[in-house]
């Protein structure tokens, strides 16, 4: 756009500028916080500056006023000035229907929300203390319950300033499920980056992700400890457990840090395994209060049989089960048996004696490196013949590369998981310097393996890879059109795409891949390839429930992996059946695993399978790895397999069985639906009206936001971040639930998030307006901004009518349709001030009546909140108090018949605990009263005449 000559304008030439420029002016004052605005045709600097006030402060700071000559195509794009007050109202009736209206807020998250999920949300925002343990079974979105309930705090509460910490392996995927399903950015503190960085760095930052492992060093755990946060989140929180005896440094950490955050979350779906103490200590976490002291609870409820505390703990710990939320679809499995051919059948046996040998050996000798290659290796022969000759060579050309291997690689089987096999190949080619001690032993080793090789080169094509092909030929046939293949190694990953590849249309998921690579490759099997090749990376997280149809090419020495490859596709959302296909050969390890997995563990029986804390109790009762090879080099036969088995698997069960007794609440009372119908009247603002908003007001600050907005087509946009990088947009949150790619502009975006600010912040909304309506005549519409100040912060609008003629003062509930539809304009004559002062004085009794009316029903509604929480207080500190002055009244006897100072010492201590805990119950009630407590702030926000 040209901008012609500057002119340099005085107030008192405001007049004459207004006369003779006959278009308009374009305004810079940065400072102001109005970045450029422009003012509609013949406007007055007073009417635009609010009053003739701020322009003379202004006017000495000489802005710059620039005339512009009639262009219509240039002046387009500013026609909606005019609206500026209507935004800005509009932008904040959006950003308080989000902070405090039922379900609002939820539209702005990126997931498939689900009625579980919203009623746990509402508990945790509606409480008066934030601060629970969320339970629910591994599969039912305990990551998302917390991100919805991080928003929505974040929205009722103004909180800025939150902490997650989980386990190492989970920092990435937490960091993205924010980023993509909450416009939440958060960084992520590890050693590396805090030492590089520094501690101011870092506390820069208000969101941060880190590492349990990290907060156990106390060094960082201090600096981490002298942040006030304002929510902290503990994934994974059972890696916090402690008794009465021992505590770890990460409750250390967590019972520090829960002392000094106003919002806790903790995230695990086993509380605890069997013990009460372990879920005593975590619940004293969230609030020391609910079950008071230690010693108290062990009477009540360990020696005791008091039976109230389920109803206890369903207070701070919300738990779901997948039988109980249903919405599931069926799952068949189906056993796929290979008859191996006989080259394959002498192939698999003499490989099976190798491994027996060698495992055995180490064994003997307390080798875990070797020990854990040949689980490997049996693992490998299991999976592909491909995959197991591949490492057989690695293995042979390193034994016989003896002279180097030891300065090539220093890696120690301490850093391997025996349940991770993606990569493992690598580990083959590091060997043990004692493996080299024993040279008749290495030179057998190498004749073994020179054997084998020559042997599985002999296949040519294995019967398993054949059995693939024709099953998928058939289901092809028969309609079905994606396919998940599960596999354990990259080598069989590799061998399986390039013998599918001829005939269909695959792509690759492993560990391996950048985070982009990994989103482009699931969204080509979503939107055109047939099949996708999974490694163990691809059951982490991933939502793949598009596809129905799972093949387990080689199964894992783990059900819970299993599960974790199956509710890839078995899960909310998935409309058909899910059908799993488990490949194994006859008479052979896979086989056995495979009993054990569908009759022991019933793993496919079940319409929505094992539970996943069964399974990870199972998991902590039997080493599989070590039961296995056990069995397949003969030290336990098959009877004492099953035996210890089911011995196991009871423990394991009972346990469970423990947990569900005391923490599984009632069926789920809750129906998405009918809450959704039932709240559509309360629900006046949507992303339709934020993108409306978002649209007019990035024109007023084009040149404050943090990148840039266009459109694409009806209802979709492009939006270039700060770097200069486009990408796709849109408000629609169906859509994007559906792209993963597209940017989502909602509430938490940073776009989004600055246009907001800067409207409801900037005096762009609050001034005076002119409007000109047939159905309203010589009436002033005054907004006013209310806060209710007290533990659950209020904020609303409210809206007061004037009549100029009738001198009547009308309450609104909302900006009536007929002040909506009026027009703008410019006044001839403005209405004096001292009339619209007049007005004011008038009608400001009314809007503080309409707030003490609105106080008084507020805290009938909180009143219950604030007594139970005063009740919870004083019973616990009763108890405590009540404990000390029976231990007093003990010390105080025992005094009577030996009276050394010590003993009076011991008598001071116990009287100075009993006045602290006196004077801590006397600080938390009156801070809960003080709580309750409300006061208010009025701020006129708008005025509109209608004149």
């Amino acid at each position: 756009m040209e901008i012609p000559t500057q002119l340099s304008l005085d107030f008192e030439s405001t007049q004459e500028a207004k006369q003779t420029y006959e278009y308009a002016f374009l305004i810079d004052e940065p400072e102001l916080g109005f970045g450029k605005i422009l003012s509609e045709t013949n406007v007055s600097l007073e009417v635009l500056f609010e009053s003739k006030e701020i322009f003379k402060t202004i006017s000495k700071k000489n802005p710059k006023l620039y005339y512009l000559k009639k262009y219509p195509n240039s002046l387009r794009e500013w026609e909606e000035f005019p609206r500026a007050m209507e935004v800005a109202l509009q932008a904040y009736q959006l950003k308080l229907t989000h902070s405090f209206d039922k379900l609002s807020s939820l539209s702005n998250s990126r997931t498939r929300l689900l009625p579980h999920q919203i009623e746990s949300t509402f508990i945790v925002a509606n409480s008066l203390r934030p601060r629970f343990i969320l339970a629910d079974e591994v599969g039912l979105g305990k990551t998302i319950e917390a991100g919805l309930a991080m928003k929505e705090l974040m929205f009722r509460r103004g909180l800025k300033r939150v902490l997650v910490v989980a386990p190492s392996p989970l920092l990435v995927q937490w960091q993205q499920e924010m980023r993509n399903k909450f416009n939440e950015d958060f960084a992520i503190v590890r050693r590396r980056n805090f030492v590089t960085n520094g501690e101011d760095h870092w506390r820069n930052f208000n969101k941060v992700i880190t590492s349990i492992d990290f907060i156990k060093n106390p060094i960082y755990a201090e600096e981490i400890l002298k942040v006030k946060w304002d929510i902290v989140v503990f994934d994974e929180a059972h890696r916090l457990r402690r008794d009465y005896s021992k505590i770890t440094r990460g409750y250390l950490f967590a019972e520090k840090i829960s002392r000094k955050t106003e919002c806790l979350l903790l995230l695990t779906a086993t509380p605890f395994r069997g013990k009460l103490e372990e879920l005593f200590y975590l619940l004293h976490l969230v609030d020391p209060n609910i079950l008071g002291p230690y010693h108290t609870f062990v009477n009540d409820y360990v020696i005791g049989g008091k039976t109230d505390l389920k109803e206890k703990i369903s207070k701070v710990l919300l738990r779901r089960r997948k039988v109980e939320v249903g919405g599931f679809t069926k799952r068949f499995a189906k056993t796929v048996q290979i008859d191996l051919s006989p080259i394959e059948r002498q192939f698999y046996e003499e490989t099976t004696d190798y491994v027996k040998r060698e495992y055995n050996l180490a064994m003997g000798t307390k080798n875990r490196a070797v020990g854990f290659v040949m689980i490997v290796f049996q693992k490998l022969l299991d999976s592909s013949v491909i995959a197991l000759l591949s490492a057989l060579q690695k293995r042979k050309f390193m034994l016989e590369s003896k002279f180097h291997y030891m300065k090539e690689q220093e890696v120690s089987v301490d850093d391997w998981d025996l349940d991770e096999t993606e990569g493992v190949e690598d580990f083959l080619t590091v060997l043990d310097e004692s493996e080299m001690s024993n040279f008749q032993r290495v030179k057998r080793e190498l004749f073994t393996l020179n054997r084998l090789i020559h042997l599985g080169k002999q296949i040519k094509e294995d019967r398993k890879s054949q059995k693939l092909k024709e099953t998928l030929a058939k289901l092809k046939k028969e309609g079905h059109k994606k396919f998940i293949i599960f596999t354990q190694f990259r080598t069989t990953q590799d061998h399986i795409h390039a013998l599918l590849e001829p005939d269909f249309k695959i792509v690759s998921f492993h560990g391996s891949l950048s985070m982009d690579d990994k989103e482009r490759a699931i969204q080509k099997f979503k939107e055109e390839y047939e099949i996708i090749i999974c490694t163990e990376a691809g059951g982490e997280g991933r939502n793949l429930q598009f596809a129905n149809i799972l093949f387990n090419y080689d199964l894992p020495w783990s059900p819970l992996k299993i599960e974790q490859r199956i509710g890839r596709i078995h899960r909310f959302g998935q409309k058909d059946n899910v059908y799993i296909f488990n490949f194994a050969s006859k008479d052979t390890v896979a086989e056995r695993i495979l009993e054990v997995l569908s009759n022991k563990i019933k793993l496919f029986e079940e319409s929505i399978g094992a539970s996943d804390e069964l399974l990870g109790t199972i998991e902590g009762e039997l080493d599989f790895n070590s039961s296995f090879m056990k069995f397949i080099t003969g030290t336990k036969s098959k009877e004492e397999l099953e035996t210890e088995f089911d011995l196991r698997i009871q423990v394991a069960q009972k346990g469970f069985q423990k947990l569900n007794s005391l923490v599984t609440p009632k069926l789920l009372d809750f129906n998405l639906k009918d809450y959704y119908d039932h709240t559509q009247d309360e629900r006046d603002w949507n992303n339709q009206h934020l993108e409306e908003v978002v649209s007019l007001g990035s024109k007023f600050f084009y040149n404050q936001l943090p990148g840039s907005l266009t459109q694409a087509g009806k209802g979709r946009y492009n939006y270039t971040h700060p770097d200069g990088k486009v990408k796709p947009a849109t408000f629609d949150s169906e859509y994007a639930l559906t792209n993963d790619s597209v940017e989502f502009l909602a509430f938490g975006h940073p776009f989004v998030e600055k246009v907001t600010e800067l409207l409801t912040a900037s005096h762009v909304g609050t001034r005076k307006k002119y409007v000109h309506s047939d159905t309203i005549k010589n009436k002033i519409l005054f907004v006013f901004l209310v806060e209710f100040q007290f533990s659950l912060k209020r904020m609303e609008i409210s809206f007061l009518e004037y009549d100029l003629n009738k001198k009547e003062i009308k309450v609104l509930s909302e900006k009536t349709p007929e002040w909506e539809k009026a027009t703008t304009y410019v006044a001839d004559k403005e209405l004096s001030m001292s009339v619209l002062e007049h007005a004011f004085i008038q009608s400001f009794p009314y809007i503080e009546n309409n707030v003490e009316k609105r106080k008084e029903t507020l805290r009938k509604e909180t009143l219950s909140i604030f007594q139970k929480e005063e009740y919870k207080i004083e019973l616990s500190h009763q108890k405590t108090i009540r404990q000390l002055e029976e231990k007093l009244m003990r010390q105080e006897a025992a005094y009577k018949w030996d009276t050394r100072p010590e003993k009076k010492a011991v008598l001071h201590r116990t009287m100075k605990e009993i006045q602290r805990a006196k004077e801590e119950f006397e600080i938390e009630i009156r801070k809960v009263r003080n709580g309750s407590k409300i006061t208010h702030k009025i701020e006129l926000f708008q005025t509109y005449i209608a004149y």
